[in-house]
């Protein structure tokens, strides 16, 4: 799950700088500079575009490896249709700004004394 996790954060460092400086809510311009075709969403190949240029920026090419890529597309797409759409993406983003759970407390073993 921490794998997947660190993937998600993959999207906003993929970007180029002057668009990963935006705010979390863009309305949508990030999505729309990452669909190459313009269709309103996002396959694949397009995905794997962002991937290599984070790689090639930050000289890991790991990071844009199939495998990588892959997983990163299944988390995403949660209707399994094949494609990213604004609302997936949407989705991933708050569930990434949302403040984790809280821990449970611990309880204290039982004094049996």
């Amino acid at each position: 799950m921490k794998r997947l996790m660190m993937m998600a954060v993959m999207v906003g460092a993929a970007l180029p700088v002057a668009a990963s400086a935006q705010p979390p809510h863009d309305g949508g311009r990030m999505f729309d500079m990452m669909d190459g075709n313009g269709d309103g969403k996002l396959d694949k190949a397009e995905i794997t575009k962002m991937a290599q240029m984070r790689a090639e920026r930050q000289g890991d090419a790991s990071l844009a490896s199939p495998e990588r890529v892959d997983a990163f597309f299944k988390h995403l797409d949660a209707n399994g249709d094949g494609f990213i759409d604004k609302n997936e993406m949407e989705s991933m983003r708050k569930a990434r700004a949302a403040p984790p759970p809280p821990d449970e407390p611990e309880t204290a073993p039982d004094d049996a004394s």
